[in-house]
């Protein structure tokens, strides 16, 4: 289980410090996004390593900041949180929120934030559908370890299954992604934690996972 957040009361993550790529001649017009840079590698682990992610936005989430919680399995926030992919703002485009963002809001809600560029509050990232959920900030990091909790209570193999289908699902044409995820619904039905399962439910006791 993965929990992000950032440091401080301030700031998830601002994204790029635009004034140091302007001194250092990157980050506008002639530059490439980096392709090793913190965000690339988030983009490319966080979605892989079989593990749940939350991301737990504590304040500001801009830029690449949002971009890598949108990579996350989930997100919470702050009540005081405001989150934005302004970089059309300054030239550039969000080189991962342009396909995640969609995903996860629908094409109405991700073309505003993109194309506008403009901030939103925590309320309105939850009627969107940006974030599962919103608390006060003393309660921010409790409530993704209370959420991290209840997921690890069950059973290992078939949370990282149901993640890895979820995914599927969304990366795929449904059809293909059915037939990809045959075989590893079948392990997971056919598991010694399955049959666990079953019988610590007949036998009212916690079940014992065994991961096999």
């Amino acid at each position: 289980m993965g929990i992000y957040t950032g440091a401080g009361d301030r700031a998830f993550c601002a994204g790029l410090d635009l004034k140091e790529a302007a001194e250092q001649g990157s980050g506008g017009a002639g530059s490439a996004p980096p392709a090793e840079g913190p965000l690339s590698r988030f983009e490319r682990i966080a979605p892989d390593h079989g593990k749940p992610t939350i991301a737990a936005i504590n304040g500001a989430a801009y830029g690449g900041g949002l971009e890598m919680a949108l990579t996350c399995d989930m997100r919470i926030c702050a009540d005081g949180a405001r989150m934005a992919l302004a970089e059309v703002k300054v030239g550039l485009c969000p080189p991962g929120g342009s396909f995640n963002l969609p995903r996860l809001v629908g094409l109405s809600n991700a073309m505003w934030l993109l194309l506008s560029g403009e901030p939103v509050d925590a309320e309105e990232a939850l009627r969107m559908g940006l974030v599962t959920r919103v608390v006060p900030y003393a309660e921010l990091l409790d409530t993704a370890v209370r959420m991290g909790e209840t997921i690890v209570a069950n059973a290992p193999l078939a949370v990282r299954a149901t993640r890895k289908l979820a995914r599927l699902g969304l990366e795929l044409p449904l059809d293909y992604a059915r037939r990809m995820g045959a075989a590893l619904i079948e392990s997971v039905w056919s598991s010694e934690d399955a049959k666990e399962g079953a019988r610590a439910f007949a036998e009212r006791r916690p079940p014992d996972w065994q991961m096999r």
